[in-house]
């Protein structure tokens, strides 16, 4: 049906009406997923800075610091360091498109959910995929990667640094060399493992790697760091193949001036997402890094220890390939993951999630990072899982 609306000029046809949209209660739950997780209370004041233009000096004033604070949480010195509009996946598309073209190989370590993304993603621009995996709650040797690198020489190899899927994180010490010896680029993600556990860009020779704010950084979701090495950069300035528009890299770094003589529009940024960036930066600079690295190990340290006193059982049974920001826990038999999670949320008003991929049906995933790395957090989430232990057993007698 047709509704007419008179003007003063003229009379309009509506096609579509206008809708009711009704506001519903909604209690916030304390967030203890593998992201996102709750911001920090700085953050959530900076999301209420005013909006600005994309072509004025105080933006690129904010850009400027936002690149310096990532030149830190990286640990590295090159300059190509920005923010992509978009979810860490705009960051995976983005390494990946950017410096591997069609017909060129990427060798993908395959272990959890996102590495079955980055092989989706780069498919779909006629790469060259190959894969060499690990059973899912291990880690990939050295002699593994070389192998593989020496036998196929692959333009660039994926690797995942924390798993969120899983619970595991990736030692990449001396991977970085392993890719130089065979003339390939490493890329890396860290979108659930940077500011919460140790990473260091330049001395791993890490060449792409790019991350997320929703998790240990306490922020938002939609803005997604990203950095390159010189190496990178050479392939950037002499590929054969033109990336997104989006997402090109020559084009993002003039706009956010990385190189000291630009100042050039793109796309427009979200204020909101900058202001918000910029603050998640402040609160890690001002805490340390290795204060940060220190508080994620002590907190998830303590939860493990519950964690024991409950007879449950982690994922990833060695320690050392343990991810300080999300832990991966199976249940004794019987138990379904899904309703454990429900009743998790129900009852004690935490959220927390079932495995994914391939972890589904094996494990639960407890975040605890960012403002949620605490001990206090974590007793409550401990608390929770025990309680829901008890009642759910119950319940199935």
């Amino acid at each position: 049906m047709r509704r007419l609306i008179t003007t003063n000029m003229t009379e309009i046809k509506l096609t579509v009406q206008a809708p009711t949209l009704v506001n519903r209660d909604f209690v916030k739950p304390t967030l203890c997923g593998p992201g996102p997780c709750d911001v920090w209370p700085s953050v959530n004041e900076a999301l209420t800075k005013p909006v600005i233009s994309p072509i004025c000096d105080e933006h690129f004033y904010v850009l400027d610091d936002i690149r310096a604070g990532l030149k830190y949480v990286f640990q590295t010195n090159c300059d190509t360091v920005l923010a992509l509009s978009g979810s860490g996946h705009g960051g995976m598309e983005t390494v990946i498109n950017n410096l591997v073209g069609p017909g060129e190989t990427l060798l993908v370590a395959k272990r959890g959910f996102w590495c079955e993304r980055a092989l989706e993603m780069a498919k779909r621009y006629g790469i060259n995929t190959i894969t060499t995996t690990v059973p899912m709650n291990e880690t990939f040797s050295l002699q593994q990667l070389e192998n593989e690198l020496r036998k196929h020489r692959p333009t660039a190899l994926f690797i995942v640094h924390g798993d969120s899927s899983t619970g595991i994180v990736q030692n990449l010490k001396s991977v970085g060399e392993l890719c130089q010896r065979y003339g390939t680029l490493l890329l890396v993600d860290t979108v659930v493992s940077l500011v919460g556990v140790p990473f260091f860009m330049d001395d791993w020779k890490i060449d792409a790697v790019y991350t997320s704010t929703q998790k240990a950084f306490s922020g938002p979701a939609g803005i997604s760091p990203v950095a390159f090495s010189d190496r990178a950069l050479n392939k950037i300035n002499n590929r054969t193949h033109q990336p997104p528009f989006y997402f090109d890299v020559k084009l993002l770094s003039q706009q956010w001036n990385c190189y000291g003589s630009t100042r050039v529009y793109h796309h427009t940024l979200s204020s909101p997402l900058l202001w918000a960036l910029r603050q998640c930066l402040q609160e890690v600079i001002k805490e340390t890094l290795p204060r940060s690295w220190a508080r994620h190990a002590a907190t998830t340290k303590h939860f493990l220890k519950r964690v024991e006193q409950l007879s449950l059982k982690t994922f990833v049974p060695k320690p050392e390939d343990r991810l300080m920001t999300v832990t991966t826990v199976v249940l004794p038999k019987g138990y379904d993951y899904l309703q454990f999670s429900k009743y998790m949320r129900e009852k004690y008003n935490i959220l927390i999630f079932p495995g994914i991929g391939q972890t589904v049906g094996k494990t639960l995933r407890i975040g605890l990072m960012g403002v949620n790395s605490t001990i206090q957090v974590a007793d409550a989430v401990a608390d929770a899982v025990a309680g829901t232990l008890i009642a759910l057993k119950k319940s199935s007698l």
